[in-house]
């Protein structure tokens, strides 16, 4: 069961949430009330997983009884945490290298969550041991599957609030409203942007040198509005139930360098890595050499943890190298300036333009071996991209723009002239580059808009002047149009790409 999904938007969720709201009504100012909340959260989110198999079910159960033995048993025990730990990497690692093995869905995501949380529970960050609490943490849907790596004291606290809440509309309207926004990403953009990249990768070696340049810009798209489509999901379900979920992407395309760019991107995973790897390694506090060095161990570590290939590893490595480069770069800024060398406050538009082009070129040729098949195909479009050979004479192939041929817009195409056009079917193509370019740079996210179109509610519900806001009523058409187009696009359920990793 995936959130685009005609069984989770018309079955699932309303079943859900009137569960909730019903517990609420119910139990709410019950001693038992939490309890009864997280009961329901913890049975629901284990139907919910059960939809992707009886084999991922089961590895799951395997995973959390094997945790919540030594949470409850031998916890505050350097030991047997590290055991614990070790133990969790291990099972990870089995099913991520071993190439005989199904790979179950999300064992990435609910692995860190549990390490996390036996290394806190040693530490005392986390009081005792609770089975229900740690169940409705590790379980909890909206984050299952992809993260966000949330604190489990903020989602712990989070649900145990919502025992003493009530229904509330305006955060029913702005959860559904965020939810649309991030489905439209995934089937209207993400899907469509899809099939270009897998048309691209399938034969890198018959692309143009600007069919490699346009595969390999989609393929960075694709992967933004895809995993940003889930974050804004996640948060309008969490939303609709009427607590927060943790910020896990932040618009990490207008960023000016790498590290900006990992502050905004998968935002949970790299404050795990930095709290459980980059910190125990000794972090910045042991000279400057040994900080390149465990930057580029964590990243070599990340790699491993996409995928097994050398272009994970090339793809970590590139990373890396520039994380140290910036590193480096910004200890040489800092001299300069405290030597009087720079008289500018700060860079200037322009030069920020410039800085954030250059950085997203770079992902971008990073991306191409995070998704190539093999090195040889990631460096073909590598070649194609960037040498004259690969790029003289080109063009762009009709069968890569026919890839972007949304039927609902080809369909109204077909009663203007511009299917007769020499280049007409080129249309769609620059139609949804150019939108998803302005969406993807202008660094509005559909949390802003979400904060906007609450901020209307609120005002329209505490005070009524008989005048309609005329911004809400567009928020509010839009929204209704977004939904129905999504739901009418439901045909061909495809997975979030994180749920791989």
């Amino acid at each position: 069961m995936t959130f685009n999904s005609y069984s989770f938007i018309f079955v699932y969720l309303p079943v859900f949430l009137l569960g909730l709201f019903a517990i609420q009504k119910l139990y709410g100012n019950a001693v038992f009330g939490d309890k009864a909340v997280k009961l329901w959260i913890t049975a629901m989110s284990i139907l919910f997983f059960c939809g992707y198999g009886e084999f991922s079910a089961g590895i799951l159960c395997i995973s959390i009884l094997f945790n919540s033995l030594f949470a409850a048993f031998l916890s505050r025990k350097k030991l047997f945490m590290l055991i614990a730990v070790l133990g969790n990497v291990a099972f990870l690692c089995l099913f991520k290298y071993d190439g005989n093995l199904i790979m179950p869905i999300a064992i990435s995501f609910y692995t860190f969550q549990q390490i996390a949380y036996q290394i806190k529970l040693y530490k005392g960050e986390i009081d005792k041991f609770d089975l229900l609490d740690y169940l409705s943490y590790i379980l909890f849907f909206p984050k299952i599957m992809q993260g966000p790596l949330a604190d489990y004291e903020k989602v712990n606290d989070g649900i145990s609030e919502l025992s003493k809440k009530t229904v509330n509309s305006v955060d029913i309207l702005n959860g559904l409203f965020l939810f649309t926004l991030g489905l439209s990403k995934k089937v209207l953009l993400s899907d469509v942007l899809g099939s270009a990249v897998n048309y691209g990768y399938s034969n890198p070696a018959g692309l143009t040198g600007l069919d490699a340049v346009i595969v390999a810009v989609c393929y960075s798209f694709q992967l933004y509005f895809d995993f940003s489509g889930y974050c804004d999901m996640a948060e309008g379900i969490c939303k609709m139930m009427g607590m927060e979920l943790q910020i896990n992407f932040n618009a990490p395309y207008i960023s000016g360098n790498i590290a900006e760019f990992w502050d905004r991107w998968h935002i949970s995973l790299t404050k795990f890595f930095t709290r459980y790897l980059y910190i125990p390694l000794g972090g910045s506090r042991r000279g400057t050499f040994r900080t390149y060095l465990n930057i580029l161990i964590v990243f070599f570590i990340s790699g491993l943890w996409h995928g097994k290939g050398y272009t994970f590893l090339v793809w970590g490595m590139m990373h890396g190298v520039l994380m140290v480069v910036t590193r480096i770069y910004g200890s040489v800024a800092d001299k300069n300036k405290k030597a009087g060398a720079g008289s500018l406050n700060g860079p200037s538009k322009v030069v920020y333009a410039v800085k954030v082009a250059l950085t997203f070129i770079y992902v971008t040729c990073a991306w191409v071996f995070f998704r190539a098949d093999t090195l040889s195909d990631a460096l073909t479009v590598i070649k194609k991209m960037f040498t004259p050979s690969g790029f003289a004479g080109t063009h762009i192939s009709i069968k890569l723009a026919e890839c972007f041929q949304m039927d609902e817009i080809w369909y109204v195409f077909k009663v203007t002239p511009i299917p007769k056009w020499t280049y007409g079917g080129y249309v769609c193509m620059w139609m949804i580059l150019i939108f998803t370019s302005v969406l993807i740079f202008s660094g509005k996210t559909a949390k802003m808009m979400a904060d906007s179109f609450e901020k209307r509610l609120m005002a329209a519900t505490c005070v009524d002047t008989g005048k309609k806001d005329g911004r809400l009523v567009f928020y509010t058409v839009i929204l209704a149009g977004l939904f129905t187009w999504c739901v009418l696009s439901l045909g061909n359920v495809s997975t979030f790409l994180y749920v791989n990793f």
